[in-house]
């Protein structure tokens, strides 16, 4: 009996096992987005003091991997590794000559998102509501900059395995202007729109992700109550 009790343990666990395999999915994704900003400067100098209304706009596209873990077939938790590169242009100030002077950076993201799925359809609306974290590689003492982020798009899925999220966005940010000595940044303003695209591919197929984790003998084994049994 102790054999028997072994093998259902171990026939439990793999089960378990797979399930969970099952649940996890991995999606290459493309992130564009388009920030326009204000915000005031006051400046201090030798006793002159100044103030200007800086404004302008980036753009930003984000490449990486997003993984997911589904918890059913409607809700998921996804973290995100991405690359960024983003270009801002002033449109005031503007450079000596008149003219808005491009200016680009880049660095690294960390997108945490909660998502459901509003149906089982094979096109289904998605909604994902999260945070999104970015270190900047070019401005390397600058601090995290965090955004909240929220989305509403379409979710295909192919077969059993592969599926194609597009899903419009939009963010703000929570991270301001740090002001110094010399110049004070208020009235700050901060918002993205965007547009993610992923295509999300299913470590197993989804028919297998939401067994039970045992099958359903194992608890009259496990209790001693199959006829017959000895314990």
């Amino acid at each position: 009996m102790k054999s028997l009790l072994l093998s259902v343990l171990l026939f439990g666990a793999s089960i378990t096992l797979v399930s969970a395999q099952s649940r996890v999915s991995i999606a290459p994704t493309y992130w564009f987005n388009y920030t326009p900003y204000s915000y005031q400067v006051n400046s201090s100098f030798n006793g002159l003091n100044t103030e200007f209304q800086a404004s302008g706009h980036s753009i930003a596209s984000s490449f990486g991997l997003m993984a997911r873990y589904h918890f059913t077939p409607q809700w998921d938790v996804s973290v995100g590794a991405f690359y960024y590169r983003n270009t801002a242009y002033s449109t005031n100030p503007t450079s000596p000559y008149g003219k808005s002077i491009p200016f680009t950076s880049e660095g690294g993201q960390l997108p945490v998102l909660v998502s459901y799925r509003l149906t089982n359809r094979r096109l289904s609306p998605y909604f994902s509501a999260g945070a999104i974290f970015a270190k900047s590689e070019t401005f390397t003492e600058a601090p995290i900059k965090t955004d909240g982020v929220v989305g509403v798009g379409l979710n295909y899925r192919f077969d059993s395995g592969l599926s194609l999220l597009v899903q419009p966005t939009a963010s703000y940010s929570f991270t301001k202007p740090v002001s110094d000595a010399f110049f004070q940044f208020t009235k700050y303003s901060s918002y993205s729109v965007g547009l993610q695209t992923q295509l999300v591919w299913y470590f197993w197929p989804q028919e297998l992700a939401f067994l039970p984790p045992f099958p359903p003998f194992f608890g009259l084994v496990f209790f001693g109550t199959i006829p017959g049994g000895v314990v």
